[in-house]
């Protein structure tokens, strides 16, 4: 599998769109291995001005996965119009929506399990970028053989794990085998990470994967693509908090800081050795509501605007006149419509669903 780097630019002088993955949420806290049999992804063409009333989302793809099934609990990442879907299970999906290709990975190294009530963690995510010194795509991922011991901050009322763990890391190539599924045929791995790695969702450049850690304190550990080992870098000069997010923002690793309840810092970086760090905007947003913690996760640059999914709105931020505004709901104004017409899951249980949202570029690249 080689890159496509001039399909690729056309693409992206094409007007902005996100990939909206809308895919059911667990029910209870017992259903952490509870499946569905479907996914399904969809494209939405940003709008000028906020949208009115009930809008659809083009379908691209569904993908029917009977038997072994997709769990309800999943996280996402992409790359140049390819999706890397993680479950519960160590299994791994990959799909270009473009091609209509979905593809199951081998199951990659047991994440192993937290006892006692206080016990659950996030579901491991992976991160999905091109390895340009080998010339192929690769998924990552991070699992615990041991977790370390967890305790409870009656102060802040928050769970804490100790240092007591063992974490491990590895990669998959894409491509770079026969498998009959038209994947290569196992997981790699790689040294371990120096630290634990927090619920935070790692994000690729074209240098590196970076990955966030909270234990002890917090810290960002890069996992470089060319050499495939890890160091620990520089975060932006800003305080800590569990909102806070990573991203690839028009070709720059970006760090979000939620300063407040609503009102964000976005930072980025250039990719030297030591990460050199800028505050580029504060987004304070309008009208929140009182005592509610926000996040915020940029998605794409779409000319002067930064958009970016807010909870479930899609929304555009203006860079020149530092406004914002509202583009959709896109859990609440969105219809995920399949060719007979009926929709996804129920228009009437969309609070049991989550919606994914990552920027989308059509793609020619084969997963074979």
């Amino acid at each position: 599998m080689a890159s496509h780097p001039r399909h690729l630019e056309l693409s992206r002088k094409r007007p902005r769109s996100v990939l909206i993955i809308p895919h059911r949420q667990q029910i209870g806290v017992d259903d952490d291995q509870a499946t569905t049999e479907e996914i399904s992804f969809h494209r939405l063409s940003l709008p000028p001005g906020p949208v009115q009333g009930m809008a659809d989302a083009d379908l691209l793809f569904e993908k029917a996965w009977p038997g072994e099934g997709i769990t309800c609990l999943i996280s996402t990442a992409h790359c140049d119009g390819l999706v890397a879907v993680a479950t519960t299970t160590d299994r791994v999906f990959v799909c270009n929506p473009a091609t209509r290709e979905f593809v199951a990975l081998p199951h990659g190294s047991h994440n192993a399990q937290v006892d006692g009530e206080c016990g659950e963690r996030p579901i491991p995510t992976v991160a999905l970028g091109f390895d340009q010194w080998r010339n192929r795509y690769i998924v990552a991922r991070y699992f615990y053989r041991a977790y370390g011991e967890v305790s409870y901050n009656e102060a802040t009322d928050e769970y804490y794990y100790s240092q007591d763990y063992d974490i491990g890391h590895e990669v998959f190539m894409l491509g770079s085998a026969s498998g009959s599924d038209g994947a290569s045929c196992c997981w790699e791995l790689t040294q371990d990470p120096p630290h634990a790695v927090g619920c935070q969702r790692p994000i690729c450049t074209r240098q590196a994967f970076y990955w966030h850690s909270d234990v002890p304190k917090p810290r960002l550990m890069r996992f470089g693509l060319q050499h495939r080992t890890f160091d620990v870098v520089s975060r932006p000069l800003a305080g800590y908090n569990t909102l806070d997010e990573m991203a690839e923002l028009d070709g720059k690793l970006c760090y979000v800081h939620a300063a407040a309840e609503a009102s964000f810092q976005v930072w980025l970086a250039d990719e030297t050795p030591e990460l050199r760090w800028s505050l580029h905007y504060r987004i304070d947003l309008p009208n929140p509501q009182p005592r509610v913690n926000y996040d915020m996760m940029p998605v794409v640059v779409d000319g002067d605007a930064l958009v970016a999914l807010v909870g479930t709105l899609l929304c555009r931020y203006n860079v020149l006149s530092h406004g914002i505004e509202e583009a959709v709901d896109v859990r609440r104004n969105l219809r995920y419509r399949r060719p007979d017409g009926s929709e996804y899951m129920g228009q009437s249980s969309r609070g049991y669903y989550e919606t994914f949202v990552v920027p989308y570029t059509d793609s020619v690249v084969s997963l074979a």
